[in-house]
């Protein structure tokens, strides 16, 4: 305890303490290059699988599916014609024809933002009951999408989940039951019919009214969604990421990619295929690519399919996501998805126990590539270590300046500093509740649209927020500064640290601008600049900046920059309410007080720099 209490325990240490500005930047720059590293395949590793009773060679697949997808997709276009909601009625005469279990599911949604505004939908869904006595299932999901939908059709998916359907129905050595489930309004239906069957609200409540199911199943062990976009593909592409950044068991992951491989169906990644024996450099390079595209992914806590839902359940999930073939070439057709299936649905049939012996945090590299969590982690524990030590440092100072103070007869006084860091904390509280309020008020006082609202609220206490701390910097005397610094250093690594623990992706992205920004604080740049650096870090311009970024590179203008961004706060406060995503959570609640605590001392005219005392 002497080397925390007592400045002269510092002897030996020095090298530490004397050089910590050194060491911070060395182990800042070291974590970028451990995470360029993990691309190598000398470092990386190929993927396996842990569960034999998954191994695909296990299994002789024998289903023929073309037909009946055929005369269905042919049905099914007709049916469209008539009306772009989901044909439930259609859906379960097909169901009770094949003497299956159907039922519909009803749902509500309480726009949360809007003016009193309901939207409704419906789920259709069928039972194949197992052998055994009910108590495991597994799910095969299609979104249903009509002529107006923005986005490619899955019509495809549907003709074919029905002839596999039909197919599963006459099949005996199902030992769980088999749940075919059709959503509507993309992952607002699945996450309905998901709080339905299990019985619970896993965003505000009352804005999503999932009702109840007519019928249930087993417990769900494993999920397949389909996104078929035509009946010649080029390549399927496996989707993985989910919701908060949650991730499938990798035996899932590997098990469809392997099935793929046996089907010798075309496969991907992030849209990018395993290419072979390609020079080392571009090996890498790709590896890389694919790697960041993961990173970049997982970091919004969005999901990419309405598989990513499934996973806060304890249910392994991903989607397949057939793309449209160009030309006559070669492709893959239904009957290789059906395949594919087929095999999926049958390797996990074989299971006597929920997936739990392969990986849960991973990235990938490529199709059959990954790096584990025990390779990848150092990355934040580096960024993490920085601040640390630089929180050290500043308490060796600080006691300095406290026996001094005791020697001099001065008083030390906290209440300024405890005072600044609960009104950074409030401020947080009071952000995140911007997007209920400012859509209550301003739409009826200026006629401003929801996105407007939300956007200008954002801004206002922006704004409000950088007053605030110009107050409180008149306020603090030298000492306080460096005991919040210190504060604020340890808020900023315990936070990082937290959300690496379920989201590595957010947590490094992070780090990388919370790091310089904390660390510069007590550098000896002019005021001037250090409040440039941090105001460039402060949480609405630095998402406007990405939006930018982004917007020109898909757009090749920033006309639609405002637009996005505004579009953008209103999905990610609509997402916490009716998911309970933390894509808007961990940046207000987490960030935001952090970034307040360093940004009242970049405008501090006074920072004690770290330097211990001497005997």
């Amino acid at each position: 305890m002497g080397l925390l209490t007592d400045p002269a325990g510092l002897r030996g240490r020095q090298v530490l303490v004397n050089n910590h500005g050194l060491i911070c930047g060395v182990l800042y720059f070291a974590s970028l290059v451990w995470f360029c590293l993990l691309a190598s395949d000398q470092v990386n590793s190929a993927t396996y699988l842990s569960e034999n009773a998954l191994l695909p060679g296990l299994v002789v697949l024998s289903s023929d599916v073309t037909t009946d997808t055929k005369n269905y997709l042919k049905e099914l276009d007709v049916v469209m014609k008539e009306s772009n909601r989901i044909p439930t009625a259609w859906i379960r005469g097909k169901f009770t024809q094949m003497s299956i279990e159907s039922y519909v599911h009803n749902f509500t949604l309480n726009y949360p933002l809007g003016r009193g505004q309901r939207f409704e939908g419906k789920n259709v869904y069928g039972i194949i009951r197992g052998g055994g006595s009910s108590t495991e299932a597994i799910v095969l999901s299609v979104p249903f999408r009509g002529d107006d939908s923005g986005f490619p059709s899955t019509t495809a998916s549907l003709a074919l989940l029905l002839a596999i359907t039909k197919y599963f129905r006459e099949q005996k050595y199902w030992a769980k039951d088999l749940i075919m489930l059709i959503t509507e309004h993309e992952q607002l239906g699945m996450q309905a019919w998901l709080e339905a069957y299990h019985g619970v609200t896993c965003g505000t409540k009352g804005v999503l009214e999932a009702g109840d199911l007519p019928a249930r199943g087993g417990s769900i062990q494993a999920a397949l969604n389909l996104e078929l976009h035509s009946t010649k593909m080029k390549y399927i592409d496996v989707k993985i990421l989910g919701l908060n950044g949650q991730l499938p068991n990798l035996d899932l992951v590997n098990l469809v990619h392997r099935i793929c491989s046996k089907e010798r169906s075309r496969h991907s990644f992030g849209n990018l295929e395993k290419v072979h024996n390609l020079p080392p450099n571009e090996q890498y390079f790709h590896s890389l690519y694919t790697m960041t595209f993961m990173v970049l992914g997982q970091a919004t806590g969005v999901p990419d399919g309405n598989h990513g839902l499934f996973h806060r359940f304890g249910i392994e999930a991903v989607t397949m996501e057939g793309h449209e073939a160009d030309g006559n070439g070669q492709h893959i057709t239904l009957h290789h998805v059906g395949r594919v299936v087929e095999g999926v649905f049958r390797s996990v049939n074989n299971l006597l126990e929920r997936f739990h012996q392969s990986y849960f945090f991973y990235l990938m590299t490529d199709t059959d590539r990954f790096v584990s969590i025990g390779y990848y982690i150092p990355c934040v524990g580096m960024m993490v270590g920085a601040l640390l030590i630089r929180a050290f440092s500043l308490h060796v100072s600080l006691r300095g300046q406290i026996d001094d103070s005791i020697n001099s007869k001065n008083d030390y006084n906290t209440g300024g500093v405890f005072i600044t860091g609960l009104l950074c904390f409030l401020t947080g509280l009071v952000v995140f509740q911007i997007p209920i309020i400012s859509t209550k008020i301003l739409p009826v006082y200026f006629n401003f649209s929801t996105a407007k609202s939300v956007l200008t609220g954002f801004v206002g206490i922006s704004i409000a927020a950088l007053i605030m701390v110009e107050i409180l910097t008149k306020v603090l005397g030298p000492r306080e500064w460096t005991l919040l610094s210190i504060a604020s250093l340890l808020y900023l690594g315990t936070m990082i640290l937290a959300v690496a623990m379920s989201n590595f992706s957010l947590a490094f992205l992070s780090s990388i601008f919370i790091v310089p920004m904390a660390l510069l604080v007590g550098s000896k740049l002019p005021r001037f600049v250090r409040t440039l650096i941090c105001l460039l870090c402060q949480p609405l311009l630095l998402l406007t900046i990405v939006i930018s970024i982004s917007t020109y590179i898909h757009f090749g203008d920033l006309d639609r920059a405002v637009q996005t961004l505004a579009e953008t706060l209103v999905l990610t406060s609509v997402d916490t309410l009716v998911y309970g995503a933390t894509s808007q959570v961990i940046p207000i609640l987490a960030y935001t007080p952090g970034w307040l605590m360093v940004y009242v001392l970049c405008r501090a005219k006074h920072v004690t720099t770290a330097k211990p005392k001497k005997d």
